[in-house]
C-alpha cells in the first residue's frame, strides 16, 4: 500500500480543504481501479473525516462533484461519513437528563438513525438483485421501514411549532430557519421515496438505483442535520430557555403527539420545579377564582351590532366551527387561533406573539409577504389556495380585515378540509339518524 494511505501520515487538524479533496479523490480513484478495498478506503476516510464538521464535509463532496467526479462514486464517501456521524450521535450523552424535552428529541434522533440504517441496508440489498420478483420481499420490508420513517414528520413539526418559537424569543432565529429549510428538503425526498416505492419504474435496475440514491440522500441529509441539532441548536436552547418555558414545551408537545418510533421511556417527563413555578401555581389559583367571578358578572359580554354573547359562548362557538381560524394583527403578529377539532395544520400556544413570517417555512415567506403587502395597500382583499395533502383536499383562504373606515386591522386565515364537501351529491332534506 502506498505511503500516503497510511493513517500515521494523516494529521486531520492541519490538513487544508484542498488537501483533503485531493487525497479523497485519489482514494476514490484507487478504489475504482481495484488498488484498495472498500473496507480499507473506509478506514482511511475515517482518519480524514474524523472531527470534521458536517458542513465542511458537504462542501468537499460538492467540490468533488463539481470537479467532474461521478456522483455515484461519491456515495462511498457519503456512506463513510454517515457511519462516522451515526457512531458519534449514538455515543452522544444527552445534554439534558431524562424527563427533559431535549432528552426526548435526542432519543428520537438515535431511533431515527437506526431506522435509516435499516433502510440503507435494504436498498443496497435490492440494488444487488436482478428483478422485481427476486426483490419482492425486500421491497415489501423497505416499504414498511419507509412508512415508519415518515414519523420524522411528527419530530419536525414539534420542533417547528414548539421549540423554534421559544428559540426566537431568545433571538436564536437563523439556526432555526436553517433547520426548517432542511426539514423541507427532507420532506420532499421522503415524499419522492414513498411515491417511487408505490409506483416503481418499469425497469428494475433504474428503480433500484433511484431508491438507493434517494435513501442515501435522506440518510446523509438527516445525519448532518441531527449532528447540527445535537451540537449547536440544542446546546443553544438549553443555555437560553427557562425552566418555565421547558414546562410549557412539554405541555404543547403532548398536545401534538409523538411518532411511532419515539422511545416510550423518553416520553416520561416531570414538571421542573422552580420558585417561578410556585408563583405560577398561586397565580393560576387566583386566575381560576377570577374566572368564576367573570362568568357570573353581568358585564362578561361581547356586544355586536346584532346581539351579544358571553365570552364563554363565543369561545365555544369559535372552537366548534368546522374551519381553522388564525388572526394576525396589523403588525404581522399572531394574536389568536381557534381550537378546531382534527386540525389540518398544527397550532400551539407558542405561536401567539410570533411574527407570521416565522410561522412559515423559509421557502414560502416571500408569498406571505406578497399577500400582506397587497392587503395593506388595498390592492386585494382576499387570496385563495387549495392543495391536496395526505389524502385531503384543503381549501385555504386569507382575508384582509378592515374597520368601518377601510383601515387595515390584520389578516384572517381560514383553512378547511373540504374533501367530503366536494363529494356531496344529490340532496338531503330530512334529519337522518346516524
Amino acid at each position: 500500500m502506498s505511503e500516503y494511505l497510511t493513517s500515521k501520515n494523516i494529521d486531520n487538524k492541519k490538513m487544508k480543504r484542498e488537501e483533503r479533496i485531493a487525497l479523497m479523490k485519489k482514494l476514490l480513484v484507487d478504489m475504482d481501479k481495484g488498488n484498495i478495498t472498500p473496507q480499507e478506503i473506509k478506514e482511511r476516510f475515517k482518519d480524514i473525516l474524523k472531527d470534521m464538521h458536517p458542513v465542511e464535509i458537504a462542501i468537499i463532496e460538492n467540490a468533488l462533484i463539481n470537479d467532474g467526479f461521478p456522483a455515484e462514486k461519491i456515495h462511498n464517501l457519503c456512506d463513510v461519513h454517515i457511519d462516522i456521524f451515526r457512531e458519534s450521535i449514538e455515543n452522544d450523552k444527552p445534554i439534558a437528563e431524562k424527563g427533559h424535552p431535549l432528552y426526548l428529541f435526542m432519543s428520537e434522533h438515535v431511533a431515527l438513525l437506526k431506522l435509516f440504517g435499516k433502510a440503507k441496508k435494504l436498498s443496497k440489498e435490492i440494488k444487488e438483485m436482478k428483478s422485481f420478483e427476486e426483490a419482492k420481499e425486500k421491497i415489501g420490508r423497505l416499504k414498511r421501514v419507509a412508512s415508519e420513517m415518515r414519523g420524522v414528520e411528527s419530530h419536525m413539526l414539534r420542533e417547528e411549532n414548539v421549540l423554534f418559537p421559544y428559540l426566537e424569543k431568545h433571538e436564536i432565529i437563523q439556526p432555526a430557519k436553517i433547520m426548517w429549510t432542511e426539514h423541507d428538503s427532507l420532506r420532499e425526498r421522503m415524499k419522492e421515496l414513498i411515491s417511487v416505492l408505490d409506483n416503481p419504474e418499469s425497469d428494475f435496475s433504474e428503480f433500484a438505483k433511484h431508491i438507493d440514491s434517494l435513501i442515501l440522500y435522506i440518510v446523509d441529509l438527516k445525519s448532518n442535520h441531527i449532528y447540527k441539532e445535537n451540537k449547536i441548536l440544542y446546546p443553544s436552547a438549553i443555555s437560553k430557555l427557562t425552566d418555565k418555558e421547558w414546562n410549557e414545551i412539554w405541555e404543547q408537545m403532548d398536545e401534538m403527539g409523538y411518532a411511532s418510533f419515539t422511545p416510550e421511556d423518553a416520553k416520561w417527563h416531570k414538571k421542573i420545579e422552580t420558585e417561578e413555578n410556585s408563583k405560577d401555581e398561586v397565580q393560576q389559583k387566583l386566575n381560576e377564582l377570577l374566572e368564576v367571578v367573570r362568568k357570573n358578572a353581568s358585564g362578561n359580554k361581547v356586544k355586536f351590532d346584532y346581539g351579544e354573547l358571553s365570552t364563554e359562548q363565543l369561545v365555544a362557538m369559535m372552537d366548534l366551527l368546522p374551519v381553522e381560524i388564525t388572526f394576525i394583527d396589523d403588525k404581522d403578529i399572531v394574536k389568536y387561533f381557534n381550537r378546531a377539532e382534527n386540525r389540518v395544520f398544527p397550532r400551539t400556544k407558542a405561536v401567539i406573539g410570533r411574527t407570521v413570517q416565522n410561522c412559515h417555512p423559509p421557502k414560502s415567506v416571500h408569498i406571505v409577504e406578497k399577500i400582506l403587502s397587497d392587503f395593506k395597500s388595498g390592492k386585494r382583499d382576499h387570496a385563495d389556495f387549495w392543495i391536496q395533502m395526505k389524502g385531503k383536499f384543503v381549501y385555504i383562504r386569507y382575508f384582509a380585515v378592515r374597520d368601518k373606515n377601510g383601515e387595515y386591522l390584520g389578516t384572517l386565515e381560514v383553512t378547511q378540509d373540504v374533501t367530503e364537501i366536494r363529494n356531496l351529491q344529490g340532496e338531503r332534506r330530512i334529519y337522518a339518524e346516524e
